[in-house]
């Protein structure tokens, strides 16, 4: 899959939420994605690489600026998510400006389930 294709492949955006420290997307997973003929075939699971594209993705948008992962402190999968049992969930993100990096938390969830914890640092292309 192109990398320009992975939005509105992988997932569409749904909406914003702006917070104070942050900002809410929420997102719809798409299930005719090929990455899911790959993961897995009649029992799509996204994949933690995709989840944590998304919310690179994600930060770009709230930052307004391009963004690549300089390094992740924590990346913890606390459950599987799958476009057939959630299509939509939430990206929860606050990115702080810090010495020319951007100091990036966010959460994938839906409903009270939480898909994924992340903490790291992205920086400008």
């Amino acid at each position: 899959m192109a990398v320009q294709s992975f939005e509105n492949s992988y997932y569409r955006l749904l909406g914003t939420t702006p917070s104070d420290s942050g900002a809410m997307f929420r997102v719809a997973l798409l299930p005719d994605c090929e990455v899911y003929r790959g993961h897995f075939p009649g029992h799509p699971v996204c994949p933690g690489v995709c989840n944590v594209e998304l919310i690179r993705r994600c930060a770009e948008r709230f930052v307004g600026q391009r963004l690549h992962i300089h390094t992740i402190s924590q990346c913890r999968f606390t459950a599987i998510a799958s476009p057939d049992l959630s299509p939509e969930v939430d990206v929860s993100l606050s990115a702080t400006p810090a010495s020319g990096k951007w100091q990036v938390v966010a959460r994938v969830s839906s409903g009270g389930c939480v898909y994924v914890e992340y903490k790291g640092e992205m920086l400008p292309y």
